[in-house]
C-alpha cells in the first residue's frame, strides 16, 4: 500500500507503546468507557461557551471515531491530527465560506452552483424519491427519527447543509449536480429531456438529503456508517431502476466508489438494520465480539492516513466476506510503528497537529 501524508503523532507528554497493543480486544470489551470519554472530548473541543453553534452532544454518526482515538492515546499514545481533533467554534466561523468556495453546478446542462440563500428545490419528484427511500429504509425494518427523509419545504441551501453529520469539519461530499459531468453525453441529453433542469437539482436534492439525513439516523464508526450506506443505496438504485443517473453507461463506471466492494457482501436484512441501528452492537450480532476492534482500527489507520480510501474499503470487504484482518493489520501498524519513529515528537502542548485546509472528507467520493 503507498506511503501518504501522514496524519497520526506520538504524544510527547506519554511514553510510546507500540500499536500492535491496539490489535486485541479491548476498546470493544470497555466501549462504554470509551464513548464516555468521547463525550468529554468532545466538549473539550467546544469549549466553555454553551451558546457554540456546536452540538454539546458529539454527532452518534461520529461517536466511536472519537472512542477509537481516546482508545489509541490511552494505549499506544498515539493522537491523530486532523480536524476532527481541533476545536469545533473556529471551524464553525469558516464552514460557511468553505461551503461556498466549494459549490459546483453542471455546466454541461447550464446549471450554475447554487446560492446558499436560495430555496432548496422542492418538486413533486423530491417527494416521491424521499417517500421510496422511506418505504426503503422500512421494507428492512430500519426506524428513524419521523424528522428525517422529509421535503425541504422552507429550507435554503445552507440549511440543508448545515445539517449534515460533518459539520463543522467538512461541508457535505457532494456540492452540486456533478453526477451529470459523470454520465454519458447521450444519458445527459435523455435526463435533460426527460426531467429538465429543475428535474436534474431534484435528483440533486434527494442524494443529498438521503445521504445526510441517513447519517444523523446512524451511530457508531463513520467509515463503516458510511459503508453500510453504500450498501443501502445500491440496493435502492436496483430496486427503483435509478442507476440512470448513477453509473455512466459507456465506461460501466458507477458514480459510487464504494459499489464494488459492497457487491461482494451479503447480508441479511437483519444484520443491515443492526449495522445501521449502532455498528458495535451490529458487528457483534454479525462477525462476534472481537471484530469490532480489528474494524475501527482500520477507520483509525485511514484517518492516520496509513492507508488509502480504496485500501480501507477492501480492508472491510475481506472482514465482512468471513476473512480475518490480524495478520493485515499487524503488518499496516509495525510500518505505521516504523514511520512515527522516524517523525520529531510535537511540543509537549501540541497535541492535535496541524491538518491540510485542502484535506478532502473521507466517504462517498464523488
Amino acid at each position: 500500500m503507498p506511503a501518504i501524508a501522514l496524519r497520526a503523532r506520538r504524544d510527547g507528554r506519554q511514553p510510546p507503546h507500540g500499536l500492535d497493543a491496539a490489535a486485541g480486544t479491548a476498546f470493544a470489551a470497555d466501549l462504554h468507557h470509551w464513548r464516555r470519554q468521547a463525550e468529554e472530548d468532545w466538549r473539550a473541543l467546544g469549549g466553555p461557551d454553551e451558546d457554540s453553534p456546536v452540538s454539546r452532544t458529539v454527532p452518534g454518526y461520529l461517536l466511536d471515531r472519537y472512542a477509537f482515538r481516546a482508545f489509541m492515546r490511552a494505549a499506544c499514545g498515539v493522537r491523530i491530527a486532523d480536524r476532527f481533533a481541533r476545536p469545533t467554534g473556529p471551524q464553525a466561523a469558516r464552514w460557511e465560506e468553505l461551503t461556498r468556495s466549494r459549490l459546483r453546478g453542471a455546466p454541461s446542462v447550464g446549471l450554475a452552483p447554487v446560492r446558499l440563500t436560495d430555496p432548496v428545490t422542492d418538486t413533486p419528484l423530491v417527494r416521491d424519491l424521499l417517500r421510496r427511500w422511506r418505504g426503503h429504509l422500512a421494507a428492512l425494518g430500519i426506524d428513524h427519527d419521523p424528522a428525517l427523509f422529509r421535503p425541504p419545504t422552507g429550507q435554503n441551501w445552507l440549511d440543508l447543509y448545515r445539517a449534515s453529520a460533518l459539520y463543522p469539519f467538512y461541508p457535505p461530499a457532494v456540492l452540486g449536480p456533478s453526477f451529470m459531468e459523470r454520465i454519458s453525453a447521450r444519458q445527459r441529453d435523455e435526463i435533460l429531456a426527460t426531467h429538465g433542469p429543475t428535474g436534474i437539482m431534484s435528483l440533486y436534492t434527494f442524494l443529498l438529503e438521503s445521504h445526510e439525513d441517513t447519517h444523523r439516523a446512524q451511530r457508531g464508526e463513520p467509515l463503516l456508517c458510511e459503508y453500510v450506506l453504500a450498501i443501502l443505496w445500491c440496493r435502492f438504485l436496483d430496486e427503483h431502476d435509478q442507476w440512470y443517473w448513477e453509473r455512466n453507461e459507456d465506461t460501466g463506471v458507477s458514480l459510487n466508489v464504494e459499489e464494488p466492494y459492497v457487491r461482494r457482501v451479503h447480508l441479511a436484512d437483519g444484520a443491515l438494520r443492526a449495522l445501521f441501528r449502532d455498528t458495535a452492537t451490529g458487528v457483534h450480532e454479525v462477525l462476534g465480539p472481537t471484530a469490532y476492534d480489528e474494524l475501527c482500527l482500520t477507520g483509525w489507520l485511514f484517518d492516520a492516513r496509513a492507508i488509502a480510501y480504496r485500501d480501507y474499503l477492501e480492508l472491510i470487504t475481506l472482514r465482512l466476506t468471513g476473512h480475518p484482518l490480524h495478520d493485515r493489520l499487524a503488518a499496516l501498524t509495525t510500518a505505521l510503528d516504523d514511520r512515527l519513529a522516524q517523525r520529531p515528537r510535537p511540543d509537549a502542548g501540541d497535541t492535535a497537529g496541524s491538518a491540510d485546509p485542502a484535506d478532502p472528507a473521507e466517504g462517498t467520493h464523488r
